[in-house]
Order: structure tokens, then sequence, then C-alpha cells
């Protein structure tokens, strides 16, 4: 069966030629034959007639690069000495290869995901089961003073040196509910301070407090100002 012969322009570049040459010859990256692997390379550049001089220079520069490599090993090797310049082209030219080697073949696996992915749908975003509606100004100052007056107080009421064990089941929906039907069935607007005191307990205090601020953030209550000189603050039902 005889073998497809590539033409200089099916290669990306000269890495990309050198590096066919490599795997077709079957030979190591790290040591690789100069001589024969550089005969090879001059063989496809001689092909080239017509060409992009950006293009073709870059094969004519490899092709350089390759016959310098192989004078130099041609040549009885010498001493180097401090003042001449240790640079070896050969190691350079591996360097090279190594990377570009790398990122084809991370490349091949990046196409390879982009061919899977066309037969993947993507799913809308899913809706939230509701909208937040801020009504008004949350006044969040107000809010945790009032949470700190109910707190002091709670603390008072404490006795000295007496330590609760127990397991208290309370979640934020439970106190939501609980504000929610409170300022329903209220006629007038409920201070902050009144909606914390009906907790009997720190976690029931936090999770009321963190209620409260679920029902202004969805819209289902507002704060008002209330009092003769309306600095209190109070919670009113919206629905």
């Amino acid at each position: 069966m005889e073998e497809y012969r590539y033409k200089v322009s099916d290669f990306e570049g000269p890495l990309d030629l050198l590096l066919y040459l490599i795997e077709k010859n079957k030979v190591d990256i790290y040591n690789i034959p100069i001589a024969e692997i550089a005969d090879q390379f001059n063989a496809y550049v001689a092909q080239i007639e017509s060409f992009d001089v950006n293009y073709g220079s870059k094969f004519f520069l490899m092709a350089a690069t390759l016959l310098q490599i192989k004078s130099r090993n041609l040549l009885p090797k010498t001493e180097v000495t401090g003042d001449e310049d240790d640079d070896d082209p050969e190691e350079d030219l591996v360097r090279r290869l190594v990377e570009y080697k790398r990122m084809k073949e991370a490349a091949l696996i990046f196409a390879d995901l982009k061919e899977k992915r066309q037969y993947f749908m993507s799913r809308e975003r899913t809706p939230f089961a509701y909208e937040a509606k801020f009504s008004g100004v949350i006044e969040k100052d107000a809010l945790l003073r009032a949470f700190q007056i109910v707190r002091k107080a709670m603390r008072e009421k404490e006795p000295p040196q007496t330590v609760h064990i127990e397991r208290e089941i309370c979640s934020v929906a439970e106190c939501t509910e609980a504000v929610t039907n409170l300022l329903r069935k209220a006629r007038e607007p409920q201070t902050v301070v009144a909606v914390f005191r009906r907790c009997r307990t720190r976690l029931e205090l936090v999770m009321t407090f963190l209620a409260v601020l679920e029902l202004l953030k969805v819209g289902r209550c507002r704060t008002v100002s209330d009092g003769e000189e309306g600095n209190t603050l109070a919670l009113q039902y919206v629905g």
C-alpha cells in the first residue's frame, strides 16, 4: 500500500513537520538522529516552489538550524571554555519540540471536547420561586437595635450560673410563618421589638431576625415609622 505523501503546506509550521518526521521514523524526541531527520526535512523544503514569504521563511530557518546542528555533530568535540557561548541549539530545539507536542496534544483534547459538546443541550435557568420585591427602606440599624434590646432583656431574665442543655427545634421557615401570621392578624403595624419579644429562646430570636429580613426581602411586609416622633420601627403586612 503506497504511503500518502504530505506536502509542506499540509503542516502548520516547521515544528509540525519536524514532529511528524520524528514520529514517522519512530525515534526518541530526546535523542534525535539529526543527520537523517535533517535530510528528510530538507527534502520536503526543496519541494517548495511558490509560497508565502512569511510562511516559507520559517521552514528555511528551521532547515538552517538543522544543518547547523548537523555540522556541529560532525566536528570533533572540543572542551568548552568559560568565554565561549554554551548555548546548545540542539537542546533548544528539543525543548521547543516537547513544548509544541504538549500544546498539540492539548489542542486535540479540546477539539474532542468541542465535538462532544454539540451533542449536549443547555438547560435554561431555573426560575426562582419568587422575585424580590423591596417595599420601602430596610432600616438595618433600627432592626439591629431592636434585636439588641430583646437580646439584652432575655439575658437579664436568665438566672445566674444556670446551664440549659436541650435540643431546640426551630427553623427560619417556622419563624417566617409565625411572623406572617402575627402581622396578618394585627390591625396595626407591629413594632420590631414586639415581634422579637415573642421569642422564648436565643435560637428562636436569631431565626425570627432572619425571618424578618426574608419577609422584607420578598416584599411580604414593609417597614413603617411608628410612635409620636416617628422614630420607632414597625412592620406592616403586605401580602
